[in-house]
C-alpha cells in the first residue's frame, strides 16, 4: 500500500469591511485583525515615528532609553488586548 502525501490545504482569510462592500484577504490573523479595525494606518504612523527616534539615537545610552519607552508601549498594548479578548491575548503573549 503507497501513502501518498498531503498537501496541508488551509482556508484563505478574507476580511469584510464598510457593510460589506470590500473583501480583503488576509495573510494572517494578525493582517486580518489589522484590516478589520482599520489600524493600518495607525501602525504606519508608530513605524514612522519610531524610525525618526531611531535616527536621533547617537549613542547606547539613548538607545536603552528608546528600549525602556518601547517597552512600556508594548506593555500598554499587551494590556489592551488582555482587556478586549483575554483568550486571544494569551495565544499572542508568550510570557
Amino acid at each position: 500500500m503507497v501513502r501518498r502525501a498531503r498537501k496541508n490545504t488551509t482556508n484563505p482569510l478574507f476580511v469584510v469591511t464598510n457593510n460589506g462592500q470590500d473583501v480583503e484577504e488576509a495573510e494572517s490573523m494578525i493582517d486580518a485583525l489589522i484590516k478589520k479595525f482599520g489600524l493600518g494606518p495607525i501602525l504606519e504612523f508608530f513605524e514612522t515615528v519610531i524610525q525618526m527616534i531611531m535616527e536621533q539615537v547617537g549613542g547606547m545610552v539613548a538607545l536603552e532609553l528608546v528600549r525602556g519607552v518601547l517597552d512600556e508601549l508594548v506593555d500598554v498594548l499587551e494590556r489592551i488586548l488582555k482587556l478586549v479578548d483575554p483568550v486571544l491575548a494569551f495565544s499572542f503573549i508568550k510570557r
